[in-house]
């Protein structure tokens, strides 16, 4: 994929991975287009995008037909949005209100779940935003809103996948291929078509709420850090990717920090002791204290 393409090829690029109906794909794909670089080394991809056109034309045209459906998004709230998915009947709605302490509809037939059911979990100073997606089976990604639930999905953090047993693997794995959603990464990210997204695998045996929420977590891969002004420190962490920096906290507290930064204490995992001090290429550490002094 050609390294030197245009911020609105980008732009374009990102409506696409956002959208949530085939219109909106079909449209952002023939934005990437029309930006995409022209020379003999981007052939390949705009070859790659024309395909991709005429498969959503035609999906498009189909949705058309089809009576309009609400829309499924879901807003992001917390530290992280975290998807639950798996076959019917595997456990989704359990975990979700072991986590959440709040009740979730749970029945013994199957499909009880058909819109999307979003509770908080509480995690010590945070709370995770957990998304309960209603079952997946084999032809859920062509079912009337199956593309709209995928988009949920992409959108999300992470994924974890709810599993009775594995033998339900290979349908997930069918479905997810279907909508060019890779759960087999470490972090979340795009490249030609694909997303790739961090997920576990959790069987009933897992169910161990407060391990579980820690490991989860751990995996989302982002740190707190409270900032602090004199003797008082916010209770509201900020909540930044691991490896973040001091220069990190400081754009979030306001854009004039950088240009007036004169030096930060730190205390906490990252700090040698309490109190050091600091410039603005520390790196942080989960649960870290941040006082910023300016000129």
């Amino acid at each position: 994929m050609p390294t030197n393409v245009s911020i609105d090829y980008k732009i374009a690029e990102r409506e696409y991975q956002e959208a949530t109906t085939d219109k909106d794909r079909l449209k952002a794909l023939r934005k990437m287009l029309s930006t995409a670089p022209t020379h003999k080394g981007a052939e390949k991809m705009r070859a790659h995008i024309r395909k991709q056109i005429s498969k959503y034309k035609d999906l498009a045209q189909k949705e058309g037909k089809t009576k309009k459906v609400k829309s499924l998004s879901i807003k992001k709230e917390g530290a992280g949005q975290i998807v639950f998915v798996g076959l019917p009947n595997s456990g989704k709605s359990t975990l979700l209100s072991k986590l959440s302490k709040k009740h979730v509809e749970i029945a013994d037939y199957e499909f009880t779940t058909t819109e999307p059911i979003q509770r908080m979990i509480p995690f010590e100073n945070i709370k995770l935003q957990g998304v309960e997606i209603p079952a997946i089976y084999d032809g859920f990604y062509e079912s009337e809103n199956g593309r709209q639930f995928f988009g949920l999905i992409r959108n999300s953090d992470f994924v974890i996948i709810v599993l009775k047993s594995k033998d339900g693997l290979p349908i997930l794995k069918k479905e997810f291929e279907k909508a060019n959603i890779n759960l087999n990464s470490k972090s979340k990210y795009h490249e030609g078509f694909i997303d790739y997204m961090p997920s576990m695998k959790i069987t009933w045996e897992d169910f161990d709420d407060q391990k579980l929420i820690n490991k989860i977590w751990k995996k989302l891969d982002r740190i707190r850090v409270q900032t602090r002004a004199g003797r008082k420190v916010a209770e509201k962490p900020i909540i930044l990717n691991r490896r973040a920096t001091v220069r990190d906290v400081a754009k979030k507290i306001h854009k004039d920090f950088i240009k007036k930064f004169k030096y930060a204490k730190i205390w906490g995992p990252s700090a040698k002791f309490d109190a050091q001090q600091v410039g603005l290429e520390h790196e942080l550490k989960d649960n870290d204290i941040v006082e910023i002094f300016i000129k």
